[in-house]
């Protein structure tokens, strides 16, 4: 047998049912008796806060300290490209001075050895600088400077005949800027984790005549929220670079990002010469 869904509330809210007047006070005193018989307070539900493993994940570890770093409207992007050919002359402008806001030296650098150029796209001013600190390194730093907290800008290892690894903040990228790799270089893995680009390169030096060592490992940290670029490069093995980045936290450092006057500038990235 079928029942109407109006016949069984005819009782329970007739046709003319005087509502009346909201009563507000009355109204609390309900919601707070049904809290109570639930357990439940009146307040906001509070967040519950986990703590990471000291060996962070790589999607983990690129994160930011800043909670407003998530909500970044602009977007950073880089590109790369090989020169066209033998003949195509990669070169820019490199300032070595700045003082109150003057250049008192600049010149024009050329890099006919280049085998790959990336350049670098900022919708907006980049304002801060990155820094950085290791949980794990294969061997311990020659150079760089870390606070008590282990968080640096810099760190080089320098084995005598070797340069096992070097880790640095680019901190004067701009709209256009380019950075050089020389040598035969190779893409190895690009891939985007959260806000990050990470870029894995490899460099083969053997047909240069200026080379020190045979090739060179290279992964670029790229936040596209934020325009911070940490560059983790080596003759050690890619697999080693990847575990230092794999143990290595990133955050907004003090340092205000540097000041450049006039147009873009260039850079090269190669560990003889960078």
């Amino acid at each position: 047998m079928k029942t109407r869904i109006t016949d069984l509330v005819q009782d329970c809210c007739p046709e003319k049912a005087d509502i009346g007047v909201y009563d507000e006070e009355l109204a609390q005193r309900i919601l707070n008796r049904v809290q109570d018989r639930l357990g439940a307070e009146s307040r906001p539900p509070q967040r519950v806060v986990r703590k990471l493993p000291r060996a962070f994940l790589l999607a983990a570890a690129l994160v930011l300290a800043l909670g407003t770093v998530a909500f970044a409207i602009a977007e950073y992007t880089i590109s790369l490209r090989k020169p066209a050919s033998d003949e195509e002359l990669v070169s820019g402008f490199r300032y070595e001075e700045v003082k109150d806001g003057k250049v008192w030296n600049s010149e024009i650098l050329a890099y006919p050895d280049a085998g790959m150029v990336f350049t670098f796209n900022c919708p907006e001013e980049i304002r801060s600088t990155p820094e950085f600190r290791c949980f794990w390194l294969p061997q311990e730093a020659t150079e760089g400077i870390t606070d008590e907290q282990g968080w640096s800008k810099r760190l080089f290892c320098d084995a005598g005949d070797t340069i096992p690894y070097s880790i640095s903040t680019i901190d004067y990228i701009r709209n256009g800027f380019q950075l050089v790799l020389s040598g035969n270089v190779t893409v190895v893995k690009e891939e985007r984790l959260g806000d990050w680009e990470i870029l894995e390169v490899t460099s083969d030096y053997s047909s240069l005549p200026y080379r020190t060592y045979e090739r060179a490992n290279y992964i670029m940290l790229f936040n596209q929220s934020t325009g911070y670029l940490v560059l983790i490069s080596g003759e050690l093995e890619m697999e080693t670079l990847e575990h230092i980045a794999h143990e290595m936290e990133i955050r907004e450092s003090n340092s205000p990002a540097v000041k450049e006057p006039g147009g873009p500038q260039i850079g090269v990235i190669d560990l003889a010469r960078g």
